[in-house]
């Protein structure tokens, strides 16, 4: 019965846009499997009609019954479907794997990406699976093994991708890109379309890889992949990820004495994004954003915005994305006093409620840091804390160089002495933030935030041991 009548529905709104009544459609003529696979001539006609359903519920951003809808589609093609229906079978993996990621199923997104990467006739046909892969890993909190597949896809691309690079060879390079910027952007640069699809792959995983190195490199490893990439753009023109390429360029190179130059490449940034329309990098150009030039406007108005950005982002299935945004609003939202202290430890209870779902660990320690300060500040953890804490041993690395710019230890040094300093403990408040002005490179705005507090610390006691 379910059978028919879904046949009979298929047969009159074949080849038209009935909206949401193609799941009753799908659902209704699914429950005919058996029959529909002794049957040639509908294989496919129902293996499309159910893609076509799947991607509906994704385009509501309900992942699970996409999936649901996704699985039921390839069910319907035949043993031999990568030979006989290729572009077909190919679409269908790579929509299952986005599906199933998007859920929390990692395990299944992971092999059918793995057998997209097998029976994949091309590298640019394999390309959308590598680059999930690598969403992947930034979502779970595995910027090394991110970091690798970029170098490994960038080199199969014709790039040449150095192990480590000096300081010396990204000190001649930001300013090489930044006066390139003053150069060539504008109405002419603006007009020219990158049409090299494999050059915008090469900048999509650059800026990839920027990311990763961000959590896991050298500052100036960062720094390098960021500057190739935008040079990339200015030479060969402009693509969806080139404002995603500006936003990170001007978040690494802000500095007081540049903040208002690199503070209009982030406005231009953000202004060509909207051009372009894609949720996905408007988002991430967002959380760039907040990273550098974002910290010269109002921090209220930056958490506001990056909530936003985070619901946006896990809405859309962009877990890794979403994630950092949780991450940067815990710290504008903490630092700024955007909402009040218990409301904000309950949001982060909730994000942390997610983070745990979506087993991403990385940013989980940095939210556990935000919550510990929040607690601290309520009623020194007395009735607030959770036994989840992060510690000096969660985030030093004894086996790494200080060098390369532990972001953790960085956060948790910060962080106490913000703790101490409102708590009124000024020899720990002194003593934290020395520590803090190890492993911080110059430039970044919570060096300026650190100086603050410790300039204000130092100046208190010193006056109350001159009074004494």
């Amino acid at each position: 019965l379910h059978y028919n009548l879904g046949k009979t529905l298929y047969s009159i709104c074949e080849g038209k846009d009935v909206g949401d009544a193609i799941f009753l459609i799908a659902s209704q003529i699914n429950h005919g499997k058996e029959l529909i696979k002794k049957d040639d001539a509908l294989c496919i006609p129902v293996a499309k009609l159910n893609m076509k359903a799947g991607k509906k519920a994704l385009d509501g951003c309900d992942h699970k019954m996409a999936y649901f809808y996704f699985l039921a589609a390839i069910s319907f093609l035949p043993d031999d479907g990568w030979e006989s229906y290729y572009d077909l079978s190919l679409r269908l993996n790579l929509l299952i794997a986005r599906a199933a990621n998007s859920s929390c199923q990692y395990d299944e997104a992971e092999l059918t990406l793995q057998r997209i990467c097998k029976r994949a006739r091309c590298l640019q046909d394999k390309l959308p699976a590598y680059f999930l892969m690598v969403t992947m890993f930034l979502a779970q909190g595995h910027p090394n093994q991110a970091c690798a597949t970029c170098s490994s896809i960038l080199t199969q691309l014709g790039e040449t991708v150095p192990e480590t690079v000096t300081t010396e060879m990204v000190g001649d390079m930001i300013p090489e890109t930044l006066s390139m910027y003053s150069e060539v952007y504008g109405d002419n640069w603006l007009g020219k379309k990158m049409d090299d699809s494999t050059l915008c792959n090469i900048v999509k995983f650059y800026s990839a890889m920027a990311t990763a190195a961000y959590f896991c490199k050298p500052l100036h490893m960062g720094a390098y992949f960021v500057c190739k990439m935008v040079q990339l753009s200015l030479r060969n023109g402009v693509c969806q990820y080139t404002p995603l390429a500006l936003m990170q360029l001007s978040s690494i190179v802000i500095r007081i004495d540049n903040a208002a130059f690199v503070h209009r490449i982030a406005k231009s940034a953000l202004v060509l994004s909207e051009k372009f329309g894609s949720s996905d990098e408007m988002t991430e150009v967002l959380v760039n954003y907040y990273i550098g030039a974002g910290h010269i406007d109002s921090y209220q108005l930056g958490a506001k915005r990056l909530r936003r950005g985070f619901s946006s982002g896990l809405s859309s299935g962009n877990a890794s994305t979403a994630f950092l945004c949780a991450g940067q609003w815990a710290n504008f939202s903490t630092i700024s006093a955007e909402i009040d202290l218990p409301s904000l430890l309950r949001e982060m209870d909730y994000y942390l409620h997610l983070l745990e779902l979506y087993k991403s660990e990385l940013i989980k320690k940095f939210i556990l840091c935000y919550r510990e300060t929040v607690s601290t500040l309520i009623d020194k953890g007395q009735t607030t804390a959770i036994d989840a804490k992060l510690s000096y041993t969660d985030v030093s690395d004894p086996g790494r160089d200080p060098g390369t710019g532990n972001k953790l230890l960085e956060m948790f040094y910060f962080h106490q002495v913000f703790r101490n300093y409102w708590i009124g403990y000024s020899e720990r408040c002194h003593h934290y933030a020395t520590k803090f002005f190890t492993v911080s490179k110059p430039g970044h705005f919570r060096i300026y935030v650190i100086k603050f507090y410790h300039g204000k610390k130092l100046y208190s006691y010193t006056t109350c041991a001159f009074w004494n």
